[in-house]
């Protein structure tokens, strides 16, 4: 059974967040330049990468954690509708949502996710047991810090999405309290939780990256202000448990960007 963590979850479902279609004036977003849509498509493909990762969370010990399972009904909602959004802003510029820009390989690896990963990464977690939660409370925070802070770079570049992007941040700073309450409580607990966690952030990748192209050029971490700034998550853990000292540092946060600025 989950333990409280300090973050409200009833309060949370009782006050969902909702970044709609309707909520934007489209037609005046029809003209957006390559860069801001290049931006846009990788949220999009993020944030529809984070429900299939969510979804399979549901299949491993996790499943039972009525804390998390109570969280991510309503985080779900919000997803959607999110996903909703971005694709809408994208189609008002005549892009596709859902764009699939996956290299023939990839495709193949898709595939072969979509069929066993659930059922493998079942077998997996369940042989390991609760202590999967707490990595995949903190790959959980990983993805949302890197996206939030994507947002907020996103609403400064374009005026015209700053009130947007300033919503979404909004929403994933909840989102961001939650997986930080969970992963410091359950890394805690004992090393075999930690040891977890750091096969899980070594492993990390970029939220939608797993089936893309090798391509360094436009990609967020490329750029050394958003590297800067992702590179100062790693320690966020710290401080508050003294058991999670190099849980999630810099190290490893620093080779998995590494490993992803090559694509």
């Amino acid at each position: 059974m989950s333990a409280p963590t300090g973050f409200d979850v009833r309060a949370y479902m009782r006050d969902p967040l909702q970044v709609r279609p309707t909520d934007l004036d489209l037609p005046a977003l029809g003209d957006l330049d390559p860069a801001t849509l290049e931006a846009l498509t990788r949220l999009e493909a993020a944030e529809r990468a984070l429900l299939h990762r969510m979804r399979d969370f549901l299949v491993t010990p996790t499943h039972a954690e009525s804390r998390v399972t109570a969280f991510l009904t309503t985080w779900a909602y919000e997803q959607h509708w999110l996903v909703q959004t971005l694709g809408a802003v994208l189609a008002a510029n005549g892009r596709a949502a859902g764009e699939d820009r996956a290299t023939a390989l990839g495709r193949l690896r898709r595939a072969r996710d979509e069929r066993l990963g659930p059922v493998l990464g079942a077998v997996s977690s369940n042989l390991l047991g609760a202590d999967v939660t707490g990595a995949q409370m903190l790959t959980s925070r990983l993805d949302t810090a890197v996206l939030t802070e994507s947002y907020r770079r996103l609403g400064a570049a374009e005026p015209r999405l700053t009130a947007t992007a300033g919503a979404v941040v909004r929403l994933k700073e909840r989102h961001l309290a939650f997986f930080t309450a969970e992963a410091r409580a359950r890394l805690a607990a004992g090393p075999g939780a930690r040891r977890l966690a750091r096969i899980a952030v070594s492993r990390w990748q970029w939220p939608g990256t797993r089936y893309a192209a090798r391509r360094t050029r436009a990609h967020p971490a490329a750029d050394p202000e958003v590297r800067a700034a992702l590179l100062g998550l790693g320690p966020g853990l710290e401080g508050a448990a003294a058991p999670l000292r190099g849980t999630a540092g810099t190290r490893s946060v620093g080779t998995a960007l590494t490993r992803i600025g090559r694509r």
